[in-house]
């Protein structure tokens, strides 16, 4: 599998965040926050997240660019050893970063009467 590239995450971050209304340096900032801990891999164990780290892998899941995963392995002695796990969601990041940004123009009741006016005088 493909490497995910900065410039994919960091769009489909401005895309769901920057609609959100966050700066987009703190954009930035998120975008190298997440590659810090995937580095060129798909997936980070959930041990090596702090607290407010891991609040923001929560944060992440719910916006859909990750997944939590849980696996159990069976170790020496019959313990059971689970291995929690954070996955990008690479189907979602690649839809997000696609996303066009489209400038909504407000909507004017006005427009549409003057557009009707026109219409009459045209006839």
């Amino acid at each position: 599998m493909t490497v995910l590239k900065r410039e994919i995450l960091l769009r489909a971050l401005e895309n769901t965040y920057g609609k959100k209304g966050m700066a987009k340096e703190d954009v930035s900032e998120l975008c190298n926050f997440l590659l810090s801990f995937f580095g060129y891999e798909d997936y980070v164990l959930d041990n090596v997240l702090s607290p407010p780290e891991r609040d923001i892998f929560y944060n992440l899941e719910e916006y859909g660019f990750l997944m939590t995963s849980r696996e159990e392995v069976t170790i020496s002695k019959g313990k059971t050893w689970r291995i929690n796990q954070w996955a990008y969601i690479r189907s979602n990041i690649l839809k997000m970063s696609n996303e066009i940004k489209v400038e909504e123009q407000p909507y004017s009741i006005y427009d549409e009467v003057f557009k009707d006016l026109e219409a009459l005088n045209n006839d």
